[in-house]
């Protein structure tokens, strides 16, 4: 019996062992593989893809960009363009190292042309394309062509397009020119059904963000506001494209009836309708665009096609990280939410406070607001800031409403852009209780407590107690909203509540109201801290999120099913809300969702839903 045991044992323990052999030669393996991979493309993807520029030719700068960011992107890291190759994943590129680009490729002797390749351009900031317009029609002062080229345009795509002096479009495209809207989906039906009760406490007549968890449709005062926002902004945009394109209102926007009958003068085609009516000035296939950009460029031999250099390319060859920066950029994007997101950007202000070299800060802010908290937590950081005599400049997005504003009022000098949506001061607390929907499904909650009337629980009817301190807290935080207004825009108190009620405006009316000091662009920005600190010539130092952002980068390559997991929810919970949030603000759903985090349940935001 002990040798048939020893056997059984000896075979369970030797199958084990080899089991584990293959298990680490598989491993090793596909490790191996992996490193080859990595390595050919390293290799493939920068050693053996530098393009040295002939001086004696002509070279297209091709800019294909998919989306981009405040951050300063570093082009020669050669590990992570690697791994963007092998996943497959869209570059990123900054937005102010693209101007810069831009504007070294007008005096380069090398760079012909420009091609914007829009097929993949998903930018929907206005306020950045109008900063890149403002670079590439310097471009253009030198004589030198930029061509536009997409199979179809949508709306910002061929707002970028009409920068250009050609735009290109293929026989079968079409461009898509619909206007602005804003419309929301709105609950309180759904809610009443499902015994929710929202309890909520307000300052501000037009704060309107609420009004999806609490009406079932538009209020008259804020139809009549967005209204007046997308008329402004629409108006904005056809200015804009008549000047590029020297075309009419007629042409580029046409009532309905004139477009149908213009569309049936061309039969029914939509390329041949923009030809028709100078929206494009050409239809060719991509084919045909190479052959024609072959013929005044010439033929390159390794990449079989017309002799050009990618813009993450060109960035690479031409601009050199400093040693020594004097001015730090801070950038403060996306709905505002206390915890990680807020100490991250509160840790970033620390380090200017804390470097002598930094002699000032810009502050770049494009977000709706969001926890009160939040805004508080980092605009006590930058008037810390101020203390050691280090000036800030704020410069707005596309966006700085609400608790966006309430950071930017810390500022030494407020600028914003034409298209900056901006205003929306007030704040609100929103506390659902759920009791009685548990009460349908035959759920109750009970327990005891040290003081019933300060239950803080979602599953109870909220205490009067409890309702009393949120509304004494609300106006707190209203107050505080409107002194800091007070104290930084040298307005009295009375003078500011005029102004805090939820209203929005755009920069224009912004700085008629005293909320902004001037209407500009990151430049601007720039010029205005060369004054504050008396430095000539600046040198920015981009201060980075502490969060590694690359896994987000990987949100689109992974499936359905691991991005649900509860392993990939609990460990890259804050990747997760990242990549959601402004679906949700455009959605209505994020105060229902309780994607806004605040420890006090009070909020400044404004919903931004333009479509």
């Amino acid at each position: 019996m002990t040798i048939l045991w020893n056997l059984i044992k000896s075979f369970f323990c030797y199958t084990w062992f080899t089991l584990n052999f293959i298990k680490k030669l598989i491993l090793n393996i596909v490790f191996l593989l992996l490193v080859a991979i990595i390595g050919y493309y390293i290799y493939n993807n920068y050693y053996n893809q530098i393009i040295n520029l002939n001086k004696h030719k002509k070279y297209i700068l091709e800019i294909n960009v998919q989306s981009l960011t405040d951050e300063i992107i570093n082009h020669n890291n050669i590990l992570l363009r690697s791994i963007d190759k092998i996943f497959n994943l869209p570059d990123q590129n900054s937005t102010f190292q693209i101007a810069q680009a831009i504007l070294r490729a007008k005096k380069d002797k090398n760079i012909g042309a420009i091609v914007l390749n829009l097929n993949d351009f998903m930018v929907e900031d206005i306020t950045i394309i109008n900063y890149l317009g403002k670079y590439l029609n310097d471009f253009k002062s030198s004589g030198k062509l930029i061509y536009a080229i997409g199979d179809m345009y949508n709306q910002n795509q061929y707002y970028f397009a009409s920068f250009a002096n050609k735009i290109i479009l293929e026989p079968q495209g079409e461009l898509d020119l619909h206007g602005l809207s804003v419309e929301n989906f709105y609950f309180k039906n759904l809610l009443k059904k499902l015994k929710v009760q929202i309890n909520i406490f307000k300052i501000g007549d037009f704060k309107s963000a609420i009004e999806p968890i609490i009406r079932n449709n538009m209020s008259s005062s804020t139809k009549i506001v967005e209204k007046n926002l997308i008329n402004n902004l629409w108006n904005y945009y056809l200015e804009t494209v008549i000047s590029n394109r020297k075309i009419s209102l007629q042409n580029l926007f046409p009532n309905h009836k004139d477009f149908i009958q213009k569309f049936k003068n061309s039969n029914g085609n939509l390329a041949l309708y923009a030809l028709n009516n100078k929206l494009v000035d050409k239809l060719s296939t991509r084919f045909d665009f190479k052959c024609e950009m072959i013929k005044k460029f010439g033929w390159d031999e390794k990449y079989q096609t017309y002799n050009h250099i990618d813009i993450s390319e060109y960035i690479s060859q031409n601009f050199k990280e400093k040693n020594k920066n004097n001015i730090a950029v801070i950038s403060v994007n996306g709905v505002l939410n206390y915890g990680v997101e807020s100490s991250n950007i509160v840790e970033q202000i620390n380090q200017v406070y804390l470097d002598p070299d930094i002699k000032g800060l810009i502050l770049k802010i494009n977000s709706p607001g969001g926890s009160i908290t939040a805004a508080e937590h980092i605009y006590n950081a930058l008037i810390s800031l101020k203390t050691i005599n280090k000036p800030i400049v704020v410069v707005m997005g596309e966006l700085a409403a609400s608790g966006g504003y309430f950071i930017a009022t810390a500022g030494n000098y407020i600028i914003s852009n034409i298209n900056t949506i901006t205003g929306s001061i007030g704040v609100f607390a929103v506390v659902p209780t759920f009791n009685n929907t548990l009460k349908i499904l035959g759920i109750n909650n009970d327990g005891v407590n040290i003081d019933n009337s300060l239950v803080g629980s979602k599953y109870n009817e909220l205490p009067l107690k409890s309702k009393e301190i949120l509304k004494v807290a609300v106006k707190g935080s209203y107050d505080k909203f409107v002194y800091v207004i007070a104290n930084g825009r040298h307005k009295s108190i009375q003078d500011v509540k005029k102004l805090a009620n939820g209203m929005i405006w755009l920069g224009q009316d912004a700085k008629k109201n005293g909320l902004v000091d001037s209407v500009g662009d990151f430049d601007s920005a720039i010029k205005k801290i060369s004054e504050l600190t008396k430095i000539k010539n600046v040198s920015l130092e981009w201060l980075e999120s502490d969060i590694n952002l690359f896994p987000l980068k990987l949100l689109d390559f992974l499936p359905f099913e691991i991005k649900n997991s509860i392993f990939f929810k609990n460990i890259f919970s804050y990747l997760e809300n990242y990549s959601m949030q402004k679906k949700l603000l455009k959605n209505n759903s994020l105060l229902l969702t309780q994607e806004v985090n605040d420890p006090k349940n009070i909020y400044a935001i404004y919903n931004l839903n333009i479509h």
